[in-house]
C-alpha cells in the first residue's frame, strides 16, 4: 500500500492536524508504557507529526479517564471547592449506579448537564452548592476553564484478560473521553463498515467480552472515517444510523481550506469538533428517547437540525419586529423536523 493512502498518514494525522488548528492539544500514546504520552506540537509539510515533551496522564492501561486533568478542571471551574470534595465528585462520575452501558452513559450524561453538589461551600457557608464538570456558560469568554485533549492510539485493557483495544483517536473534554474515532484507509474494501465493526468490538456490542465498556460510559458520539467519507453515531446507533455532517455551520467551507477538494472528514471536524459546537451538541442537541421496540435510543442532532435551531435563535435575537422574528422552516421529508 502506498504510504500516502495508509490509515495513519492519510486519515489519522490529517484528523489530528485539523483538531490542532481548532485549539485542541494533541498527543500520541506509547503502546508499551501507559505513563508515556508524547505531545504533538505541530505537523510538518509532509504531514508528519513534530513531537514535543512526554506527558503522564495515566498510571496504567486500565484507566479510561485522565483523572488529574479531570480534578484540575473541576478546580478551575469551581475555584471554591476543596480537595476532598473534588475526590467526592470524581468518585460520583466514575462509579455510576447503573449496570448496563446505556444506563451508565445516560446517568453520566445527566451528571454532566445537571451537575452535582457537595454538602457546602466552606468559604461562604452556602449549602448544597452546585459543582460543574464542564463550563457551558461562557466557553468562548473563558476558554481556559475547559481542556480539549486528543490522544491517538489510546490503549485500554480488556477487563479480565491480557488483551487490549487501541482506538485510533480518543477526544477528552476536561479529562473525560467524550468521543472515540476509528480511522480506516480508503483503499480497503469497505472502510466505513470495518470501522463500525471495530467500534462494536470496543463496546462489547457483539455479544462477547472483547472491549472495555467503561471507555464508553462517557461517550457523547463516535466517528468513523476514511477521510473522503466520515460519519457520526451514538452507542445505540446501527450502521445505517451513522450519518454524515455536511455543513460546518456557523463556519464556511472557506474557513476550512481554500482548496476546493474539501473532504467529508474536514467538514465533520469543523462542524462537530470546533469547541463551541461540540459543547452545544453535548448541552443542547443530545437526548435519550424511547425506541419503537420499547428500548432507549441515544440521539445526537443531525447537521441540518443543528443549523436550523442556531439560525432560528440568531433571527429571534437580532430581529426587532414580530414579523422579522417569524418564518418557515423548509426541510424535505425524513430530514428530521420532528423526533
Amino acid at each position: 500500500m502506498y504510504k500516502k493512502l495508509d490509515e495513519e498518514y492519510y486519515v489519522e494525522n490529517p484528523f489530528l492536524a485539523h483538531l490542532h488548528k481548532l485549539g485542541w492539544q494533541i498527543f500520541r500514546q506509547n503502546k508499551d508504557d501507559p505513563e508515556d504520552v508524547k505531545e504533538i506540537k505541530s505537523f510538518n509539510n509532509s504531514g508528519e507529526p513534530v513531537y514535543g515533551k512526554s506527558v503522564k496522564f495515566r498510571e496504567n492501561f486500565r484507566e479510561v479517564i485522565l483523572e488529574e486533568e479531570l480534578k484540575n478542571s473541576i478546580k478551575r471551574i469551581n475555584p471554591w471547592i476543596e480537595k476532598d470534595q473534588i475526590a467526592e465528585v470524581v468518585r460520583r462520575i466514575t462509579t455510576p449506579q447503573s449496570n448496563s452501558l446505556l444506563e451508565a452513559n445516560r446517568e453520566i450524561h445527566d451528571l454532566l448537564l445537571e451537575n452535582t453538589s457537595v454538602y457546602e461551600n466552606r468559604k461562604t457557608g452556602e449549602k448544597s452548592p452546585t459543582v460543574r464538570f464542564i463550563d457551558f456558560k461562557n466557553p468562548e469568554k473563558n476558554p481556559e476553564k475547559n481542556s480539549f485533549i486528543a490522544i491517538s492510539q489510546f490503549k485500554v485493557n480488556v477487563p479480565g484478560t491480557e488483551k487490549h483495544i487501541i482506538p485510533d483517536i480518543v477526544l477528552f473534554v476536561n479529562g473525560l473521553p467524550l468521543i472515540v474515532v476509528e480511522c480506516k484507509s480508503p483503499v480497503i474494501a469497505d472502510p466505513m463498515n470495518e470501522a463500525f465493526i471495530q467500534l462494536l468490538r470496543y463496546q462489547n456490542r457483539r455479544g462477547e467480552k472483547e472491549g472495555n465498556e467503561k471507555l464508553f460510559w462517557y461517550n457523547l458520539f463516535m466517528l468513523i472515517t476514511s477521510s473522503q467519507q466520515a460519519r457520526c453515531g451514538t452507542i445505540t446507533s446501527g450502521y445505517e444510523h451513522f450519518v454524515e455532517w455536511k455543513d460546518p455551520y456557523p463556519y464556511c467551507l472557506s474557513d476550512i481550506s481554500k482548496d476546493k477538494n474539501i473532504t467529508n472528514q474536514q467538514v465533520l471536524i469543523q462542524g462537530m469538533l470546533s469547541q463551541k459546537n461540540l459543547l452545544d451538541i453535548l448541552y443542547i442537541f443530545t437526548l435519550f428517547k424511547k425506541s419503537s421496540d420499547g428500548g432507549v435510543d441515544k440521539i445526537v442532532a443531525r447537521y441540518q437540525q443543528f443549523r436550523t435551531v442556531k439560525k432560528i435563535i440568531k433571527r429571534i435575537k437580532e430581529s426587532k419586529t414580530p414579523k422579522e422574528k417569524g418564518g418557515i422552516v423548509w426541510h424535505t421529508q425524513g430530514s428530521g423536523k420532528s423526533l
